[in-house]
């Protein structure tokens, strides 16, 4: 429904004249068509802005003409030239640049109205690339460094050429090398046929890939402030492929101990010799990390300064350090994220008095976030029409570092209201807890229904292995009005007193526009009479979404999601109807409209289902 309005929105700022937020109609350009015209007028609006009134100095004059030329260049076309017409007094003035820019106008020049007719010319492409010297990458693989490949389609922007993104990608290309080991691997040499007619580009490099670089022997010394060797530690690397994502992960492994002992100020340096050529024609290196541990350093306290409207109380049981202790870096760290996490926050910067010697409190700087926030709501659908409504959430009530949240939408069909109190991180834990009172009134095509209730739930995330859990107790009364309750036995109005188990693991690279990766989710319901409700069920639901790049430009995105609900009683007495399954739209059964992907009964009133399995397929 948003969508929709965001999309109409868009459609009607394509069709208003070009222009640009200054407000200034003295400026036009011409000649890539209208849209790409518009973009470079865009791009020159915030030259125009310095100007005062509505003259055009030669300084503005000349920069336009000399962005113009490089905005070209940056879209394929190498050899652009742009002309420009001035009008000043009723008298019109013509200039040129070319290519190789130039300064064209007297230094005196100014204008009333300016029109820059942009002269493109050819625009370069990939035509084909020969990637010579490479063994360790497959073919086709470096060819799709430089372009795409593998596609129905392809955006006329992935085959773009100029000399700026053909060094780019030798440099994509050099990267992936190194962290295959190649650490050696350099540029030879590189050149591009150019096709001055069609625009075509016959790219060959040449690269030295040289040998792969493997750890030999790894080993750690820890030196204390005087320079002594404290303790030497063999590192258990051997073979391990010798990159620089390797090595800083072992610079970052030692020195996040030396941090936890109480280090803050320890340095890590990696000595490494030329390497010994293996059987293999491998490189093996010798590699000494050397740690300097600086000096151990005790905490002497905590203190917050900024944001006085937070309660010091509320932050103080939310981090763990402990005065008189080692100052362990880390958990400094870790305390400074829990205090972002409680989302009233917008920065927390972590400083040291003093910043040097043996003795050091930690000082929190506190800068507010956003506390107070109201959000309008409006759109269309086909169902439920016009539709409005409004967010209203407040963050540290009270100086609690609490949040709550209130929410009203109203539709021709239906009508929501819901209001949220969480306290983050209670009882010191990562587990926020949660209050939630709701209501809500719909009107289907057969049947409406009333559900309010109230619910309290804690929920935490669960860094490794990265899951995501809910439990929630909730008593809510679900009344549903039916056409023809003859027809079906159902329970329509129950009182459901229940708890919601839930976890979701998500490894998507994306939450919105997902491209690979996976998320497993799954939930159960259990109702009961001894819960404090008047009927029993069970209800189970889990899925599995999966979305795999088949090439470059290509995604293919699977998923499966399954239902049942059941109870060991009669269940036309157990099972309330507003309970049941009723799938369908855009985010379930396309075709449907949302709750008519049903079972019917005879007179074709969609009744829900106790039992579903849905799978969805997709070629992006």
């Amino acid at each position: 429904m948003m969508r929709g309005l965001t999309s109409l929105a868009l459609l009607l700022g394509c069709l208003l004249p070009a222009g640009d937020s200054s407000g200034h109609t003295n400026v036009e350009v011409t000649g890539l068509g209208y849209f790409k015209s518009r973009n470079v007028s865009a791009r020159l609006s915030f030259l125009r802005d310095v100007i005062p009134g509505e003259v055009l100095d030669v300084a503005v004059l000349e920069d336009s003409a000399f962005l113009i030329l490089e905005q070209m260049k940056r879209e394929g076309y190498l050899r652009p030239a742009v002309e420009g017409t001035f009008t000043t007094g009723g008298q019109e003035t013509a200039a040129r640049w070319e290519e190789q820019y130039s300064v064209q106008l007297a230094s005196n020049f100014t204008a009333e109205h300016a029109v820059f007719t942009l002269l493109p010319g050819v625009g370069y492409f990939y035509d084909s690339v020969e990637v010579r010297g490479v063994e360790a990458i497959p073919e086709q693989q470096l060819e799709r460094y430089f372009m795409a490949r593998g596609a129905l389609y392809h955006r006329e922007s992935s085959r773009v050429f100029t000399y700026s993104n053909f060094d780019r990608r030798i440099g994509r290309v050099l990267t992936a090398l190194e962290a295959l080991g190649y650490r050696s691997a350099h540029l030879a040499s590189s050149d591009a046929v150019m096709n001055d007619r069609t625009g075509a580009a016959q790219a060959t490099v040449t690269i030295e890939q040289g040998p792969r670089h493997r750890v030999g022997h790894a080993e750690a010394i820890w030196l204390n402030a005087a320079g002594e060797v404290e303790k030497v530690r063999e590192l258990d690397q051997a073979r391990a492929i010798f990159t620089q994502d390797w090595e800083q992960d072992q610079s970052r492994l030692l020195r996040n101990e030396a941090f936890g002992l109480g280090y803050p100020d320890a340095r890590v340096r990696a000595e490494v010799d030329s390497g010994v050529e293996n059987a293999d024609g491998e490189l093996e290196h010798a590699i000494q990390f050397q740690v300097a541990l600086g000096t151990h350093v005790t905490l002497t306290g905590v203190r917050f300064e900024g944001d006085d409207g937070t309660r010091r109380a509320a932050l103080y049981h939310r981090i763990d350090l402990e005065t008189g202790a080692p100052l362990n870096l880390l958990e400094v760290r870790e305390a400074r994220r829990r205090l972002m996490g409680l989302g009233v926050f917008r920065e927390v910067d972590v400083g040291y008095e003093p910043s040097e010697g043996a003795e050091r409190e930690v000082v929190y700087h506190l800068k507010p976030g956003l506390r107070k926030e109201l959000r309008l709501l409006g759109g269309w659908g086909s169902y439920e029409q016009a539709r409005v409504g409004m967010n209203w959430e407040q963050r540290n009530p009270w100086g609690t570092a609490h949040r709550y949240h209130v929410g009203f939408k109203k539709s021709v069909k239906t009508t929501e209201v819901d209001a949220t109190y969480s306290i983050p991180q209670i009882f010191g834990s990562d587990i926020t807890g949660y209050v939630n009172a709701e209501h809500r009134f719909r009107e289907e095509i057969s049947y409406d229904y009333t559900t309010q209730g109230v619910a309290v739930g804690v929920s935490t995330f669960l860094t490794n292995p990265g899951v995501l859990l809910t439990a929630e107790y909730r008593l809510a009364d679900e009344d549903a009005d039916r056409d023809d309750e003859e027809l079906f036995a159902s329970n329509d109005s129950a009182l459901v007193a229940s708890v919601l188990l839930r976890a979701s693991f998500d490894r998507r690279d994306s939450f919105l526009e997902p491209s690979s990766g996976y998320h497993l989710f799954g939930s159960y319901n259990v109702a009961n009479q001894a819960l404090g409700g008047d009927v029993s069920f069970q209800k189970v639901e889990g899925g599995l979404t999966y979305h795999l790049p088949v090439t470059a430009s290509t995604i293919l995105h699977m998923g499966v999601r399954s239902g049942v609900i059941f109870s060991t009683g009669d269940a036309s007495d157990e099972i309330p109807f507003v309970e049941r399954f009723f799938l369908g739209g855009e985010n379930s059964v396309r075709g449907y409209r949302e709750g008519e992907a049903s079972p019917l009964d005879d007179n074709a009133n969609e009744i829900g289902a106790e039992a579903y399995v849905l799978t969805n397929v997709e070629l992006e």
